[in-house]
Parts: C-alpha cells; sequence; structure tokens
C-alpha cells in the first residue's frame, strides 16, 4: 500500500478516528462497549453507533449519552450485520477507523498505540492490536497472545500475518485499526463472508505492503452464545475457513513475489485451517454430540484436515491435541478435561479495562 503521501494533521480540530459500534438488539452489552469508547486517552475521535432496527430498549439507551463525540445512526429496516458494519464506514469522518462489535471492549490507550505508529507513518492501510477473550460462560479470561519474535511498530505485512496463522498472535477486529479509504476502496466489509468476513478483509491488506502491530492488549473479544457466528453450522463454518486458505493463497500469487514465501503462506494457511476446523468440530461435544455424530462431518472433511496436520509444528500440538481430546475421549472424561482447563484458566489475570455485562 502507498503510505508516503499521507500526512497526520494533529492541529486539524475534526476527528482523527471514528469507532464504529454496529448494534442490534444487544441493550445488555451495548452500554459497556460505548463506555470503552468514551474512556480513550485518545482524544481526537468520534463514536459512530449504527443500530440495525433493533426492536429492545437500545434506543433509550442511546438517548442517555450526551457526548458530542457520539453519533447515532439509526436503520429503518435490519440490513445485516456485515451491511451494518459498512454503514459505521460509509459515515466515517475519521481518517482511521476501528469496528467494535456491541459485545466487545478496547482498551482506553487503544487509539492512543495506534497514532503513536501513525505519526511515523500516516499512510499505514492497517495497525494490527492482539486482544484477550472473555468465555463469558466460564466467566473466565484467555490472556491475548503476543509475538516472540515481534515487537510494537511498523512491519512487513506479511511477517505479521504469517505470526497470525501460527498462533502466535491474537487479533480481533476491536483491535484492528484501519485507514477508512483503504476500506472503502475494497467495498468495505464483504456481504457474502458472513462467518470470516473480518479475516477476509485484513488478511488480503497486510499482503500488500507495510502494517502497524501493536504487540499489547488493545480490547477484549466476548465469546457467548449469542454471538453472530456462533448460530452457523459446522459446515457453514468450514466451508469459510476452506475459503480463507484459497484467499490467502490467491492473494500471495498476486503479491508476493518470491516463491518460497508464497509456499510458506500456503503451508501455514492450511495448518490454521486444520488447527480451527477440529477446534469447529470439537467444540460440538459440548452440545452432547456423540463421536459417531461427528464422524461424519470429519470423514467429509479429513482431506483438508490431513492435508493442514502434515504441516503443523511441534508448537501446534498442545492446542490440537487439547481439541483432539475433547473430540475423541469419552464424555465423562472431556467433561473431566473441560474442568481441568477451567480450574487452570481461573489463575490467569483479568484485564482491568474490561467490563463485562452480566
Amino acid at each position: 500500500m502507498e503510505s508516503s503521501h499521507s500526512n497526520l494533521s494533529e492541529s486539524d480540530s475534526g476527528p482523527l478516528v471514528t469507532i464504529g459500534i454496529p448494534t442490534f438488539n444487544r441493550v445488555h452489552w451495548l452500554k459497556d462497549c460505548i463506555l470503552s469508547a468514551l474512556a480513550q486517552s485518545y482524544q481526537r475521535y468520534e463514536i459512530i453507533v449504527s443500530d440495525n432496527a433493533s426492536t429492545d430498549g437500545t434506543a433509550g439507551l442511546l438517548r442517555q449519552f450526551s457526548d458530542p463525540r457520539l453519533r447515532v445512526v439509526t436503520q429503518e429496516r435490519n440490513l445485516g450485520p456485515m451491511q451494518n458494519w459498512n454503514v459505521c464506514v460509509t459515515e466515517a469522518k475519521g481518517d482511521y477507523i476501528v469496528i467494535v462489535p456491541d459485545d466487545d471492549r478496547i482498551a482506553p490507550w487503544m487509539l492512543d498505540r495506534c497514532v503513536s505508529l501513525l505519526r511515523t507513518d500516516p499512510g499505514l492501510a492497517v495497525i494490527i492490536g492482539i486482544g484477550d477473550v472473555y468465555l463469558v460462560a466460564d466467566r473466565q479470561i484467555l490472556p491475548a497472545i503476543g509475538s516472540r519474535k515481534l515487537a510494537t511498530g511498523i512491519r512487513e505485512g506479511v511477517d505479521i500475518l504469517e505470526e497470525y496463522l501460527r498462533g502466535r498472535i491474537s487479533a480481533h477486529v476491536c483491535t484492528i485499526m484501519f485507514r477508512t479509504e483503504a476500506l472503502r476502496a475494497i467495498g468495505g466489509w464483504p456481504l457474502h463472508w458472513p462467518f470470516a468476513g473480518d479475516l477476509a478483509t485484513w488478511m488480503p491488506i497486510l499482503l500488500s505492503g507495510r502494517a502497524g502491530l501493536v504487540n499489547e492488549s488493545c480490547g477484549v473479544y466476548c465469546s457467548h452464545a449469542e454471538t453472530q457466528t456462533s448460530r452457523f453450522d459446522i459446515e457453514f463454518r468450514l466451508k469459510d475457513l476452506q475459503r480463507i486458505v484459497h484467499l490467502i493463497r490467491a492473494e500471495a500469487d498476486d503479491k508476493i513475489a518470491d516463491p518460497k514465501r508464497r509456499c510458506t503462506l500456503e503451508s501455514l494457511a492450511k495448518a490454521y485451517f486444520t488447527r480451527h476446523a477440529i477446534g469447529i468440530i470439537a467444540s460440538r461435544r459440548r452440545t452432547n454430540a456423540t463421536l459417531p455424530d461427528l464422524l461424519p462431518v470429519l470423514w467429509q472433511w479429513h482431506r483438508d484436515l490431513c492435508s493442514g496436520l502434515i504441516r503443523l509444528k511441534c508448537g501446534d500440538l498442545f492446542p490440537l491435541a487439547r481439541s483432539l481430546a475433547l473430540l475423541l475421549l469419552p464424555a465423562p472424561l472431556t467433561r473431566l478435561l473441560r474442568r481441568s482447563i477451567r480450574a487452570l484458566r481461573r489463575k490467569r489475570p483479568y484485564p482491568a479495562f474490561t467490563t463485562v455485562a452480566q
């Protein structure tokens, strides 16, 4: 991406960054999401809440906020999740934008850390921050995974993508800042990727040149039964993950000159698919699905799973072994394993900036 022709003017009075909060019938989550956005230490920003025709108490909650930085855009009819995200992109006045779904939270230093990198290179198309995961049902936090190889700074985007595919950084849509025009140039968030649309957006941008990395927790993704993606069946999720592998291969062929680097990216993408696909399949055991119930899915996808399995490195074995144990062991043992994992997670520190709706 071209980056040398843009200037970061700190003297302008308008917002430099837009925080977009798409929402629909999540009044019990929305307040804390807005409060986390209003708590930013960097001050040149606006907040756009795009209400996707909510029928609960969302409108009443939004009327309680009088902060001039907050704008509300209300849809007359439900546009669907991704199109509602795109409303935030269309309405943004900031040169840069962060999308924070209504059930996620950002740290008070999120914008400050990103803008610090933009002062060095204002034309960066994307800045990747890492983030925690909060398991709402268990009230447990999975701390952000930070890179041991890449420090905070401006990097080659392909290096950041490789770290993500290896599972060495944990990035979420709420911890990623985009140059607004870069999102608009690709038509915003893709409507035909309802499960992996965020990945399909920022991964190709990373392969276009240099990008920012904030190797520090900048937010928290809340995992719970009400998320949009939790409603998709296994087949739907696996097909979208498979498309991610194809997308990375196509984008690498187009943008990466080094054939060895392209081969590495494809191998990492296949290994990424296998790790996450087995995790998705194994998660069905929590709904009392038996191994025989899941055997048809495993057989249908065995070629893709095996293709990624042979590319996994030693560092991938622990999370994969955990998923395989949940998948293959008898139900009483899997319940014991899950309890043991939860007990270990309780020892992890809880991020002070996270306020989770109860």
